[in-house]
C-alpha cells in the first residue's frame, strides 16, 4: 500500500512540473510580446519589424533548443515557448495589411435631404484612404487638382491600425457588428415602422459609421407627421434605441459643410459642443449650434424654431 501511494506521488510530481513550466514559458512569451507591442503601439517601429522581432525571438529560442535538446525541462521550456510566441505572431499578422495606410483625406460631402421638404439634411464627409505616400504636399497636389475641396489630412498611427484590426478582428468573429449596420438597428428599433427611402439608404454600400442615425430618425418622423419643420438643418449625431443621442466624430467637416451650404443652425450632440463651438471660432463660421442629448430636445426644439417663422 505504502509503495503505491509513492509511486502515485511520483506520476503526480512530473505533471505539476510541466504545469509550472508551462506557466513559466507563458510569462516570459508575453513579456517579450508586451515590450515589442508597447514599443509598437506607441510608433516606434513599425509592423515589419514589430513581427520581425517576434520572429528573430523565436530563432534564438530554436537555436536554445538544439544546444538543451538532452535536456528535457529546457526542451520543453524552449518548445512551449516558441508555440505561444508563434500564437502571437499568427494573431498579429494582420497588421501587415494596414502597414501601407498611411494618410486618411476628409473632404467635401454634398448634404443630403432624403426626404424631399422635410428641411433635414443629413451630413457626411468624404474619406480617402491613401496608401504609401508620406508626402502631404503631394497628396493635396493630387486631390486638389481632381477638384476635392480637402478638409484636413490625418496621419495614420500604429494605434489606429491596431484598432482597425481588432475591430475587424470582432467583426469576423460576430463579437461586434459594423457601425453603420447596428445605426440601422437603432433607427429602426426606435421609429418602430418600415419606411421605404430608410431601407434604402440603409441597404448602400460602402457606407461608414453611425453618425447619420439622428438624421434618419428625424426623417422618418416628419415622414410619419410626428415632426414638422420647414428650415433647413443640418443634422449630425448617433442615436441609440431610447432615443438618446451620442458623440460623433468629424465635427470639424461637418461645420465647414454645413456653412458652405448656407444652413442657419447645425443639431449635434451635446458631447461634442465644445469642439463644435471651437471649430465655430477658429474657422470664424457664423452657422448656429444647436447641442442635444436626446431625440426629445430634437423635436421640441424644430418646434421653437418653426414658431419663430
Amino acid at each position: 500500500m505504502q509503495n503505491e501511494t509513492s509511486i502515485n506521488q511520483f506520476k503526480i510530481k512530473p505533471e505539476r512540473n510541466k504545469i509550472s513550466l508551462i506557466i513559466r514559458s507563458l510569462f516570459i512569451a508575453i513579456v517579450f510580446y508586451l515590450i515589442l507591442g508597447s514599443i509598437y503601439y506607441f510608433n516606434m517601429i513599425n509592423g515589419f519589424l514589430f513581427l520581425g522581432s517576434l520572429i528573430f525571438i523565436m530563432v534564438i529560442a530554436l537555436i536554445y533548443l538544439i544546444i538543451y535538446r538532452n535536456n528535457k525541462q529546457k526542451r520543453f521550456s524552449s518548445i512551449m515557448f516558441i508555440l505561444f510566441l508563434l500564437f502571437f505572431f499568427y494573431y498579429e499578422m494582420p497588421l501587415l495589411d494596414y502597414e501601407s495606410h498611411t494618410y486618411v483625406v476628409t473632404g467635401y460631402e454634398e448634404p443630403e435631404e432624403l426626404l424631399d421638404n422635410s428641411g433635414i439634411h443629413i451630413l457626411s464627409v468624404k474619406l480617402i484612404d491613401i496608401h504609401y505616400i508620406d508626402d502631404v504636399d503631394l497628396i493635396n497636389e493630387t486631390y486638389q487638382g481632381d477638384a476635392v475641396e480637402i478638409y484636413d489630412l490625418y496621419k495614420m498611427t500604429n494605434k489606429d491600425r491596431y484598432q482597425s484590426k481588432i475591430r475587424e478582428s470582432a467583426m469576423l468573429l460576430g463579437i461586434e457588428t459594423e457601425d453603420f449596420h447596428q445605426m440601422g438597428d437603432n433607427v429602426k428599433g426606435y421609429v418602430q415602422e418600415d419606411i421605404d427611402f430608410i431601407n434604402g439608404f440603409l441597404e448602400r454600400e460602402n457606407m461608414l459609421g453611425n453618425s447619420a442615425g439622428l438624421a434618419l430618425t428625424l426623417s422618418a418622423m416628419s415622414y410619419q407627421g410626428k415632426v414638422k419643420n420647414s428650415i433647413p438643418l443640418a443634422v449630425t449625431g448617433t442615436i441609440e434605441p431610447n432615443g438618446d443621442v451620442l458623440e460623433v466624430g468629424m465635427i470639424k467637416e461637418k461645420m465647414l459643410i454645413s456653412e458652405h451650404n448656407g444652413f442657419p443652425w447645425i443639431i449635434l450632440p451635446e458631447q461634442n459642443v465644445e469642439e463644435a463651438e471651437r471649430v465655430k471660432s477658429t474657422e470664424g463660421l457664423t452657422i448656429e449650434i444647436l447641442p442635444v442629448s436626446h431625440i426629445d430636445e430634437v423635436e421640441k426644439a424644430i418646434r421653437e424654431l418653426n414658431k419663430s417663422l
